[in-house]
């Protein structure tokens, strides 16, 4: 299979309009086109040559919230063009059971993201905190996400931390994986003892899996499909979103130390990235499939 990219890049307000030309005049030379994210589907639907599907990735459809966990109205207008588009197109993807409820009139397909097994392996720690700078000695907490989104809870998982460090009588770091380039991302996973995930809302979060691959005991709150991500896996904890919850759970995966099973579930659920790839491939055959019987 041949794959034509177009990256959509630019201003925040102006980079959609600003690709929508390319989209166009590139969607003829090919047989399908897949968009990915909510609004790059509203560009695939401009051009009407060739089959559409398309893949919501999170806040698409389940929206963004304030401060006080309410879905703004911004995101809630989203939400209903994005699943206008979900109808329009010839196949949606979704990545949990959760996405898939809003747009269940379209009849979504639920794929999640898979992992690259070949990068996201188990390390030495140490090595991996040579590479990185890091005290080889400290107890370290990893938290994915940008500090100033609210949704991804950098307060909650702060004052975990700080639960924790009462409960093991030792000091805890909370290191941050944002602004971090895609490579260093699995030293940062080898590196640290245990991930906290605070989120109050996913879909299905890249890093959960990773951390899994990695072994690296996570710590997070029930969002998307991660109590089915981490079922069965001991050394792993899903607590409600307070800071007494999640650090009680954290202090026992610190103790514990790296996981054993992470690897396993995810190859025994098929969710490494080659076996994910074989189910989109598949769906691109039938929808190609679907628009020969049509014609």
């Amino acid at each position: 299979m041949d794959v034509d990219v177009i990256e959509i890049d630019g201003p925040a307000k102006l980079k959609y309009a600003a690709t929508l030309p390319r989209v166009i005049a590139r969607s003829r030379s090919v047989d399908l086109v897949h968009a990915h994210f909510g609004y790059s589907g509203w560009l695939g639907l401009a051009q009407p040559w060739r089959p559409l599907v398309i893949s919501f990735m999170g806040h698409d459809l389940l929206g963004r919230h304030d401060a006080w966990g309410r879905v703004t109205a911004a995101s809630q207008v989203e939400i209903r063009l994005n699943r206008a588009a979900a109808r329009r197109a010839d196949a949606a993807i979704v990545k949990s059971d959760g996405m898939a409820a809003v747009i269940a009139d379209a009849r979504p397909h639920v794929v999640p993201n898979g992992v690259d097994m070949t990068r996201f392996v188990v390390r030495d720690r140490i090595d991996a905190r040579l590479q990185l700078g890091w005290d080889p000695e400290a107890r370290i907490a990893l938290f994915p996400g940008c500090p100033a989104f609210a949704n991804k809870g950098y307060d909650v998982a702060t004052a975990a931390v700080a639960r924790a460090t009462d409960r093991l009588g030792a000091p805890v770091e909370l290191k941050v994986l944002w602004d971090v380039a895609p490579s260093d991302v699995p030293a940062h996973m080898a590196a640290a003892d245990a991930m906290v995930l605070a989120s109050e809302q996913e879909g299905s979060p890249n890093v959960v899996k990773e951390a899994l691959a990695c072994e690296l005991p996570i710590v997070a709150t029930p969002v998307g499909d991660v109590p089915q991500l981490l079922a069965d896996s001991p050394g792993c904890y899903v607590r409600p979103r307070t800071p007494e919850a999640l650090g009680d759970a954290l202090a026992e995966a610190l103790v514990q130390g790296r996981l054993t099973c992470g690897r396993a579930l995810l190859i025994a659920r098929r969710l490494d990235e080659e076996s994910i790839a074989k189910r989109v491939v598949a769906l691109y055959h039938a929808v190609l499939r679907s628009r020969e019987v049509a014609r």
